[in-house]
């Protein structure tokens, strides 16, 4: 039986000392600022730290995101390969990113190459710490010994039950970047009003819920959290944020009122999700109840 190497991309949003604690790697996707393509780090260590990256949005100037290029797989899955692993790589919605296709085409290829390992291209159905909570649990099998077949059954068979609640300060990156339906963005920009987003059941963003004031749409999240978490004891929520640490121990803080036995990861959103969402975003993460709603 081969090794299992694990990759997520830019937008699995996991940071380092996660991607070092649970041994999994990924493939950078590429954003563009005034015309000049940057590598998507999810460390915000090629070209621009985290407070700079949200700036450029804030000052009105637009970031372009793009999929995992084809030659950043090819590298990656070529070298894990040659070193005897199998693949697994759990890649954001094929709804919000092309990279899942992307993906599967080159693995397509380098099957034949490499006959005696497998490649397993997942469509994780959601982004940012979803997806890379995903890979942590990836990561926990894979060091019970589980099979890469075991690992693609349980994601397949728990893939709805890893929960989003998001509220932005704007809906108008998520409508310029066409992350969310335009019905959606225009209730969201009613004044003061916040609007609460959920991963559904086709991958995509959608708003569910529209808050008036930013307290109160914090509030919403962490009562959505727990509530979706179930039995939270010893498990660990993931708090996201666009450059707004402070919302985000908020949140943190409202969430441990209400279930004090639980771990929190408080991490930046990457910059590819935060191009889409922009400046300010706060998402929650939890594995529990199986996502119901499906935007059709």
């Amino acid at each position: 039986m081969n090794k299992i190497k694990i990759f997520i991309d830019s937008t699995g949003d996991l940071p380092k000392d996660l991607r070092d604690k649970y041994d999994i790697d990924y493939c950078p996707m590429v954003v563009t600022v005034d015309d000049k393509e940057v590598i998507a780090s999810l460390d915000y260590d090629q070209g621009y730290t985290l407070k700079q990256f949200y700036d450029v949005m804030r000052e009105g100037r637009r970031i372009f995101t793009s999929q995992v290029p084809d030659h950043v797989f090819v590298e990656k899955f070529t070298a894990a390969l040659k070193d005897g692993f199998d693949i697994l790589y759990i890649g954001c919605s094929s709804k919000l990113s092309a990279s899942v296709l992307a993906g599967e085409k080159v693995a397509l290829g380098l099957r034949k190459e490499f006959p005696n390992n497998r490649i397993v291209v997942f469509d994780s159905k959601i982004s940012c710490y979803g997806q890379g909570e995903m890979a942590i649990i990836a990561s926990k099998m894979r060091k019970e010994g589980k099979t890469l077949d075991e690992i693609e059954a349980w994601l397949s068979l728990n893939i709805f039950k890893f929960n989003q609640f998001a509220t932005v300060d704007s809906l108008l990156y998520l409508k310029r970047a066409g992350r969310v339906s335009a019905t959606s963005a225009f209730f969201g920009n009613i004044f003061g009003v916040k609007p609460i987003l959920i991963s559904d059941r086709l991958g995509q963003n959608l708003a569910i819920e529209k808050i008036k004031g930013t307290k109160q749409s914090l509030l919403y999240l962490a009562k959505a959290a727990v509530e979706a978490g179930e039995d939270l004891t010893g498990k660990t929520i993931f708090i996201g944020h666009a450059d707004a640490i402070k919302a985000a121990e908020f949140v943190r803080d409202e969430i441990l009122k209400l279930a004090p036995g639980v771990n929190i990861y408080i991490g930046p959103i990457g910059p590819i999700v935060g191009a889409s969402t922009g400046p300010g975003t706060i998402g929650v993460y939890v594995f529990g109840k199986e996502v119901a709603a499906n935007n059709q």
